[in-house]
């Protein structure tokens, strides 16, 4: 009895071995895997990241080819939009000053006539002319004096005024569709200075 004992402790004690010698053997094994998967979740994420990256750099690429498709696009239009505007903007010149002839005074009845007759011409060519898009910029006297349409030639102050006005136009000027082609060219009445009048009153108050 004693000997079945005895070999049946020897028994568990090498089981216990056994097990023992397996979970060291299978510890490296373990370690491998672990160091396996932690390499394939590091594989993966530098994958998503070039993944992320490569997405936002064709998203990149599509908003520039679309914003250059748009410009092109754009500018297209405009070029077709003011084809016209080189050789309009040639014309008015000449034009302009066969109006002021036929506007001016007529020494001789023939020279009416001929006047008479430029007058058509001149009305012809702007007639033409306006259809590609040419019109004349509205102006006259006491008009507030618009600098984007309007180029002031000559100017002198005047009391009582907020702002500057137009006291006379000299030169037609002309809008080609939405563009200024050529400024109106006008005389203009501007505030008086208040340093100016502040001398003129010192003037005055001397002289009383």
């Amino acid at each position: 009895m004693a000997e079945e004992n005895k070999q049946e402790e020897i028994k568990v004690e090498e089981n216990k071995a056994e097990a023992t010698e397996q979970k060291v053997e299978e510890a490296p094994k373990k370690e491998k895997k672990d160091a396996k998967v932690q390499k394939l979740k590091e594989e993966v994420a530098r994958l998503e990241r070039e993944l992320k990256e490569e997405k936002e750099k064709n998203l990149k690429e599509i908003a520039e080819m679309q914003t250059t498709k748009r410009r092109l696009k754009e500018e297209s239009i405009n070029d077709r939009k003011y084809a016209s505007m080189k050789v309009v903007s040639e014309l008015i010149g000449p034009i302009d000053m066969l109006v002021k002839i036929v506007n001016g005074p007529a020494p001789s009845e023939e020279i009416k006539n001929y006047q008479i007759g430029f007058q058509m011409i001149a009305n012809q060519l702007l007639g033409v002319l306006e259809t590609e898009g040419l019109k004349e910029i509205s102006c006259k006297a006491d008009d507030e004096y618009n600098p984007v349409l309007m180029q002031a030639v000559t100017t002198e102050e005047q009391e009582g005024l907020d702002s500057s006005k137009v006291l006379k136009v000299l030169q037609t000027g002309y809008m080609y569709k939405d563009r200024v082609l050529k400024p109106t060219m006008v005389h203009v009445a501007v505030p008086k200075k208040i340093e100016e009048k502040q001398e003129e009153n010192k003037e005055e108050q001397k002289g009383e």
